[in-house]
């Protein structure tokens, strides 16, 4: 699967959900878990994947992560692009947990 933004919003979609229903809703204990996700995820921790979703798809939220998180002393071009990778796999997921966790509240 080739990633692009829809893709990568599909999938912290999916990532939300389940994250979701493993907290029962608790907001705290869900952006505690994406954290983990984020981390663990394929598009993160193999640089091939995290240099393929840096060309193809907006990280201006993985950008800013990387700027807040240095300065840097021994950074790589394989540990820049999986840092972007993380941050915006983590701002992602975490809106998307935001956006059901709404919308089961106006639900109710």
């Amino acid at each position: 699967m080739t990633i692009n933004d829809y893709k990568l919003n599909e999938l912290a979609a999916e990532i939300a959900a389940e994250i979701i229903s493993e907290c029962d809703g608790d907001r705290d204990a869900a952006i505690d878990r994406t954290h983990e996700r984020a981390d663990g995820s394929e598009w993160v921790i193999y640089y091939s994947k995290a240099h393929e979703l840096c060309q193809n798809c907006n990280t201006d939220n993985g950008a800013r992560f990387y700027e807040d998180c240095g300065p840097w002393d021994d950074i790589t071009y394989d540990k820049i692009a999986t840092m972007i990778a993380y941050g915006e796999l983590f701002y992602r997921i975490a809106r998307a947990i935001d956006a059901e966790i709404e919308t089961a509240e106006v639900a109710e």
